[in-house]
Protein backbone atom coordinates (compact mmCIF):
# COMPACT_ATOMS: atom_id res chain seq x y z
CA UNK A 1 0.00 0.00 0.00
CA UNK A 2 2.78 2.42 0.96
CA UNK A 3 4.79 1.50 -2.14
CA UNK A 4 1.80 2.17 -4.43
CA UNK A 5 1.17 5.54 -2.74
CA UNK A 6 4.82 6.56 -3.08
CA UNK A 7 4.94 5.43 -6.71
CA UNK A 8 1.83 7.50 -7.53
CA UNK A 9 3.27 10.51 -5.71
CA UNK A 10 6.56 10.11 -7.57
CA UNK A 11 4.69 9.95 -10.89
CA UNK A 12 2.71 13.12 -10.10
CA UNK A 13 5.82 15.04 -9.00
CA UNK A 14 7.74 13.91 -12.08
CA UNK A 15 4.90 15.02 -14.38
CA UNK A 16 4.81 18.38 -12.58
CA UNK A 17 8.55 18.74 -13.05
CA UNK A 18 8.25 18.02 -16.78
CA UNK A 19 5.48 20.63 -17.14
CA UNK A 20 7.59 23.21 -15.28
CA UNK A 21 10.60 22.44 -17.46
CA UNK A 22 8.50 22.91 -20.61
CA UNK A 23 7.20 26.24 -19.28
CA UNK A 24 10.72 27.31 -18.33
CA UNK A 25 11.95 26.50 -21.84
CA UNK A 26 9.18 28.67 -23.32
CA UNK A 27 10.11 31.56 -21.00
CA UNK A 28 13.76 31.14 -21.89
CA UNK A 29 12.97 31.28 -25.62
CA UNK A 30 10.83 34.42 -25.08
CA UNK A 31 13.66 36.07 -23.12
CA UNK A 32 16.20 35.32 -25.85
CA UNK A 33 13.83 36.59 -28.57
CA UNK A 34 13.16 39.70 -26.48
CA UNK A 35 16.89 40.38 -26.15
CA UNK A 36 17.33 40.07 -29.91
CA UNK A 37 14.36 42.38 -30.58
CA UNK A 38 15.64 44.99 -28.13
CA UNK A 39 19.08 44.83 -29.73
CA UNK A 40 17.54 45.30 -33.16
CA UNK A 41 15.61 48.37 -31.96
CA UNK A 42 18.71 49.82 -30.30
CA UNK A 43 20.59 49.50 -33.59
CA UNK A 44 17.91 51.59 -35.36
CA UNK A 45 18.14 54.53 -32.93
CA UNK A 46 19.83 57.81 -34.08
CA UNK A 47 23.14 58.21 -32.31
CA UNK A 48 22.45 61.92 -31.89
CA UNK A 49 19.00 61.36 -30.43
CA UNK A 50 19.92 63.19 -27.22
CA UNK A 51 21.46 66.16 -29.00
CA UNK A 52 18.58 67.03 -31.33
CA UNK A 53 14.86 67.41 -31.07
CA UNK A 54 13.36 63.94 -30.68
CA UNK A 55 11.81 62.40 -33.73
CA UNK A 56 8.62 60.39 -33.57
CA UNK A 57 10.23 57.16 -34.78
CA UNK A 58 13.01 57.28 -32.22
CA UNK A 59 10.54 58.17 -29.49
CA UNK A 60 8.37 55.21 -30.42
CA UNK A 61 11.37 52.84 -30.53
CA UNK A 62 12.50 54.05 -27.11
CA UNK A 63 9.06 53.31 -25.70
CA UNK A 64 9.12 49.85 -27.29
CA UNK A 65 12.56 49.17 -25.85
CA UNK A 66 11.42 50.21 -22.37
CA UNK A 67 8.33 48.01 -22.65
CA UNK A 68 10.37 45.10 -23.89
CA UNK A 69 12.90 45.54 -21.10
CA UNK A 70 10.10 45.58 -18.54
CA UNK A 71 8.66 42.44 -20.16
CA UNK A 72 12.12 40.87 -20.06
CA UNK A 73 12.44 41.57 -16.35
CA UNK A 74 9.04 40.01 -15.73
CA UNK A 75 9.92 36.95 -17.83
CA UNK A 76 13.26 36.60 -16.08
CA UNK A 77 11.59 36.79 -12.66
CA UNK A 78 9.07 34.14 -13.71
CA UNK A 79 11.84 31.98 -15.23
CA UNK A 80 13.89 32.23 -12.04
CA UNK A 81 10.81 31.21 -10.04
CA UNK A 82 10.28 28.21 -12.32
CA UNK A 83 13.93 27.25 -12.04
CA UNK A 84 13.69 27.37 -8.26
CA UNK A 85 10.56 25.20 -8.28
CA UNK A 86 12.27 22.69 -10.59
CA UNK A 87 15.28 22.53 -8.25
CA UNK A 88 12.94 21.97 -5.26
CA UNK A 89 11.14 19.22 -7.16
CA UNK A 90 14.46 17.58 -8.07
CA UNK A 91 15.42 17.57 -4.42
CA UNK A 92 12.01 16.19 -3.39
CA UNK A 93 12.14 13.51 -6.10
CA UNK A 94 15.59 12.40 -4.90
CA UNK A 95 14.30 12.06 -1.34
CA UNK A 96 11.16 10.32 -2.57
CA UNK A 97 13.19 7.85 -4.65
CA UNK A 98 15.25 7.00 -1.55
CA UNK A 99 12.07 6.46 0.46
CA UNK A 100 10.55 4.44 -2.38
CA UNK A 101 13.63 2.21 -2.61
CA UNK A 102 13.51 1.59 1.15
CA UNK A 103 9.77 0.85 0.96
CA UNK A 104 10.31 -1.63 -1.88
CA UNK A 105 13.13 -3.36 -0.01
CA UNK A 106 10.92 -3.48 3.09
CA UNK A 107 8.08 -4.93 1.02
CA UNK A 108 10.40 -7.56 -0.50
CA UNK A 109 11.76 -8.35 2.93
CA UNK A 110 8.22 -8.68 4.27
CA UNK A 111 7.27 -10.95 1.35
CA UNK A 112 10.37 -13.07 1.95
CA UNK A 113 9.49 -13.25 5.65
CA UNK A 114 5.95 -14.34 4.76
CA UNK A 115 7.38 -17.03 2.47
CA UNK A 116 9.73 -18.18 5.21
CA UNK A 117 6.85 -18.29 7.70
CA UNK A 118 4.80 -20.36 5.25
CA UNK A 119 7.72 -22.73 4.65
CA UNK A 120 8.27 -22.94 8.41
CA UNK A 121 4.63 -24.01 8.87
CA UNK A 122 5.07 -26.67 6.20
CA UNK A 123 8.29 -27.89 7.82
CA UNK A 124 6.61 -28.10 11.24
CA UNK A 125 3.76 -30.10 9.74
CA UNK A 126 6.20 -32.40 7.94
CA UNK A 127 8.17 -32.95 11.14
CA UNK A 128 4.99 -33.84 13.01
CA UNK A 129 3.94 -36.19 10.20
CA UNK A 130 7.28 -37.97 10.11
CA UNK A 131 7.37 -38.24 13.92
CA UNK A 132 3.89 -39.75 13.95
CA UNK A 133 4.77 -42.16 11.15
CA UNK A 134 7.96 -43.20 12.94
CA UNK A 135 6.03 -43.81 16.16
CA UNK A 136 3.48 -45.94 14.31
CA UNK A 137 6.29 -47.90 12.69
CA UNK A 138 8.06 -48.51 16.02
CA UNK A 139 4.75 -49.42 17.71
CA UNK A 140 4.05 -51.97 14.96
CA UNK A 141 7.54 -53.49 15.32
CA UNK A 142 7.16 -53.72 19.11
CA UNK A 143 3.74 -55.32 18.76
CA UNK A 144 4.72 -57.79 16.06
CA UNK A 145 7.99 -58.90 17.61
CA UNK A 146 8.65 -58.00 21.24
CA UNK A 147 5.07 -58.12 22.52
CA UNK A 148 4.20 -61.39 20.81
CA UNK A 149 7.42 -63.01 21.98
CA UNK A 150 6.79 -61.86 25.55
CA UNK A 151 3.22 -63.18 25.44
CA UNK A 152 4.49 -66.51 24.13
CA UNK A 153 7.14 -66.62 26.86
CA UNK A 154 4.53 -66.04 29.57
CA UNK A 155 2.47 -68.96 28.22
CA UNK A 156 5.51 -71.23 28.30
CA UNK A 157 6.33 -70.18 31.88
CA UNK A 158 2.73 -70.95 32.91
CA UNK A 159 3.04 -74.40 31.32
CA UNK A 160 6.31 -75.00 33.16
CA UNK A 161 4.75 -74.04 36.48
CA UNK A 162 2.00 -76.64 35.94
CA UNK A 163 4.14 -79.57 34.77
CA UNK A 164 7.25 -78.90 36.87
CA UNK A 165 6.50 -81.70 39.36
CA UNK A 166 4.85 -84.03 36.85
CA UNK A 167 7.09 -83.96 33.75
CA UNK A 168 10.58 -82.62 34.45
CA UNK A 169 11.89 -83.56 30.99
CA UNK A 170 9.22 -81.56 29.20
CA UNK A 171 9.74 -78.75 31.70
CA UNK A 172 13.44 -78.63 30.79
CA UNK A 173 12.58 -78.47 27.10
CA UNK A 174 10.14 -75.66 27.71
CA UNK A 175 12.82 -73.73 29.64
CA UNK A 176 15.15 -74.13 26.68
CA UNK A 177 12.44 -72.67 24.43
CA UNK A 178 11.90 -69.83 26.94
CA UNK A 179 15.64 -69.11 26.93
CA UNK A 180 15.63 -68.87 23.11
CA UNK A 181 12.54 -66.67 23.22
CA UNK A 182 14.19 -64.25 25.67
CA UNK A 183 17.26 -64.03 23.46
CA UNK A 184 15.00 -63.27 20.49
CA UNK A 185 13.30 -60.56 22.52
CA UNK A 186 16.67 -58.99 23.39
CA UNK A 187 17.65 -59.07 19.72
CA UNK A 188 14.35 -57.48 18.70
CA UNK A 189 14.72 -54.75 21.32
CA UNK A 190 18.21 -54.03 20.04
CA UNK A 191 16.76 -53.72 16.54
CA UNK A 192 14.17 -51.20 17.77
CA UNK A 193 16.89 -49.23 19.59
CA UNK A 194 18.96 -49.28 16.40
CA UNK A 195 15.99 -47.86 14.49
CA UNK A 196 15.54 -45.12 17.07
CA UNK A 197 19.20 -44.19 16.94
CA UNK A 198 22.23 -46.17 15.71
CA UNK A 199 24.51 -45.93 18.73
CA UNK A 200 27.70 -46.54 16.72
CA UNK A 201 26.90 -43.61 14.42
CA UNK A 202 28.23 -41.09 16.97
CA UNK A 203 31.48 -43.00 17.37
CA UNK A 204 32.63 -44.18 13.95
CA UNK A 205 31.17 -41.73 11.40
CA UNK A 206 29.12 -42.18 8.24
CA UNK A 207 31.45 -44.29 6.11
CA UNK A 208 32.04 -46.90 8.81
CA UNK A 209 28.35 -46.85 9.71
CA UNK A 210 27.47 -47.49 6.06
CA UNK A 211 29.82 -50.46 5.99
CA UNK A 212 28.10 -51.86 9.10
CA UNK A 213 24.75 -51.40 7.39
CA UNK A 214 26.04 -53.23 4.30
CA UNK A 215 27.36 -56.00 6.56
CA UNK A 216 23.91 -56.29 8.17
CA UNK A 217 22.30 -56.65 4.75
CA UNK A 218 24.80 -59.30 3.66
CA UNK A 219 23.91 -61.39 6.71
CA UNK A 220 20.43 -61.77 5.30
CA UNK A 221 22.00 -64.15 2.72
CA UNK A 222 19.40 -62.92 0.24
CA UNK A 223 21.23 -59.98 -1.27
CA UNK A 224 24.60 -59.60 -2.89
CA UNK A 225 25.45 -56.05 -1.77
CA UNK A 226 28.10 -53.81 -3.35
CA UNK A 227 29.15 -50.50 -1.77
CA UNK A 228 31.46 -47.71 -2.95
CA UNK A 229 32.23 -44.07 -2.27
CA UNK A 230 33.32 -41.47 -4.82
CA UNK A 231 35.05 -38.15 -4.18
CA UNK A 232 36.87 -36.96 -1.11
CA UNK A 233 35.06 -37.96 2.06
CA UNK A 234 33.70 -34.94 3.96
CA UNK A 235 32.89 -34.73 7.65
CA UNK A 236 29.14 -34.13 7.58
CA UNK A 237 26.93 -32.81 10.33
CA UNK A 238 25.42 -35.59 12.50
CA UNK A 239 21.88 -34.88 11.26
CA UNK A 240 22.91 -35.18 7.57
CA UNK A 241 24.92 -38.36 8.23
CA UNK A 242 22.01 -39.90 10.10
CA UNK A 243 19.63 -38.86 7.32
CA UNK A 244 21.80 -40.61 4.71
CA UNK A 245 22.01 -43.77 6.81
CA UNK A 246 18.22 -43.75 7.37
CA UNK A 247 17.52 -43.35 3.64
CA UNK A 248 19.88 -46.21 2.74
CA UNK A 249 18.43 -48.45 5.48
CA UNK A 250 14.87 -47.69 4.44
CA UNK A 251 15.62 -48.33 0.77
CA UNK A 252 17.39 -51.62 1.51
CA UNK A 253 14.63 -52.82 3.88
CA UNK A 254 12.14 -52.13 1.10
CA UNK A 255 14.30 -54.16 -1.29
CA UNK A 256 14.49 -57.07 1.20
CA UNK A 257 10.74 -57.12 1.79
CA UNK A 258 9.29 -56.32 -1.63
CA UNK A 259 11.77 -56.23 -4.53
CA UNK A 260 12.72 -59.92 -4.79
CA UNK A 261 16.16 -58.69 -5.87
CA UNK A 262 19.46 -60.58 -5.89
CA UNK A 263 21.92 -57.71 -6.24
CA UNK A 264 22.02 -54.26 -4.65
CA UNK A 265 24.50 -51.52 -5.46
CA UNK A 266 25.00 -48.61 -3.03
CA UNK A 267 27.07 -45.54 -3.89
CA UNK A 268 27.80 -42.39 -1.85
CA UNK A 269 29.24 -39.60 -4.00
CA UNK A 270 30.76 -36.50 -2.35
CA UNK A 271 30.53 -33.34 -4.45
CA UNK A 272 31.51 -29.77 -3.60
CA UNK A 273 28.12 -28.66 -2.31
CA UNK A 274 26.13 -31.88 -1.90
CA UNK A 275 26.18 -35.61 -1.26
CA UNK A 276 24.50 -37.91 -3.78
CA UNK A 277 23.30 -41.33 -2.61
CA UNK A 278 22.34 -44.03 -5.11
CA UNK A 279 20.70 -47.36 -4.23
CA UNK A 280 20.06 -49.64 -7.20
CA UNK A 281 18.56 -53.15 -7.29
CA UNK A 282 17.73 -55.75 -9.95
CA UNK A 283 14.33 -56.62 -8.49
CA UNK A 284 10.82 -56.73 -9.94
CA UNK A 285 10.47 -52.93 -10.12
CA UNK A 286 7.14 -51.10 -10.36
CA UNK A 287 5.35 -48.37 -12.26
CA UNK A 288 5.76 -44.91 -10.77
CA UNK A 289 4.02 -41.79 -12.04
CA UNK A 290 3.83 -39.54 -9.02
CA UNK A 291 5.95 -40.09 -5.94
CA UNK A 292 3.71 -37.68 -3.99
CA UNK A 293 0.61 -39.88 -4.31
CA UNK A 294 2.21 -43.29 -4.65
CA UNK A 295 0.11 -46.24 -3.47
CA UNK A 296 1.50 -49.78 -3.58
CA UNK A 297 -0.26 -53.08 -3.02
CA UNK A 298 2.59 -54.42 -0.91
CA UNK A 299 2.82 -51.47 1.50
CA UNK A 300 6.24 -50.34 0.28
CA UNK A 301 4.96 -46.79 -0.18
CA UNK A 302 5.60 -46.28 3.55
CA UNK A 303 9.37 -46.64 3.06
CA UNK A 304 9.29 -44.39 0.00
CA UNK A 305 7.32 -41.79 1.94
CA UNK A 306 9.85 -41.87 4.79
CA UNK A 307 12.82 -41.49 2.44
CA UNK A 308 11.17 -38.61 0.60
CA UNK A 309 10.29 -36.78 3.81
CA UNK A 310 13.80 -37.21 5.23
CA UNK A 311 15.34 -35.75 2.09
CA UNK A 312 12.81 -32.90 2.12
CA UNK A 313 13.48 -32.00 5.75
CA UNK A 314 17.21 -31.89 5.01
CA UNK A 315 16.56 -29.43 2.12
CA UNK A 316 17.37 -32.15 -0.38
CA UNK A 317 15.44 -34.10 -2.97
CA UNK A 318 14.70 -37.72 -3.74
CA UNK A 319 14.12 -39.34 -7.14
CA UNK A 320 12.93 -42.86 -7.83
CA UNK A 321 13.41 -44.51 -11.23
CA UNK A 322 11.66 -47.83 -11.76
CA UNK A 323 9.89 -49.99 -14.34
CA UNK A 324 8.29 -53.40 -14.00
CA UNK A 325 10.93 -56.08 -14.45
CA UNK A 326 13.79 -53.57 -14.64
CA UNK A 327 14.58 -52.98 -10.98
CA UNK A 328 14.55 -49.73 -9.04
CA UNK A 329 17.01 -46.89 -8.55
CA UNK A 330 16.75 -44.42 -5.66
CA UNK A 331 18.74 -41.18 -5.96
CA UNK A 332 18.91 -38.80 -3.01
CA UNK A 333 20.73 -35.44 -3.13
CA UNK A 334 21.42 -33.68 0.16
CA UNK A 335 23.23 -30.36 0.62
CA UNK A 336 26.37 -30.62 2.69
CA UNK A 337 25.62 -27.41 4.59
Amino acid sequence: MIVVYLENLHHQMYEEKLNLEREYQKKDILIKDNIKFVQALVNTLDENFESFSPREVDQENHLKIEALQEEQERLKTEADGLKEKIADLDHSLTELETALKAARESKNSYSEEEDLQEKYKVYKQKILEIQETEQQHIAKNLHDSVLQNLTNTIHKIEICSKIMDVDTVRCRLEFQAILKSVRDIIQNVRGVIHELHPVYMDEIGLDAAMKKEVSRLRKSEILNVSYETLGESIELSPIVSLGILRIVSEACDNILEHARAKHVFIRVKYLEEKVVIEIKDDGVGFTINNIQNLEMNDGSEFGIFMMRERAYLLSGKLEIISDPGKGTKVIAELPIR
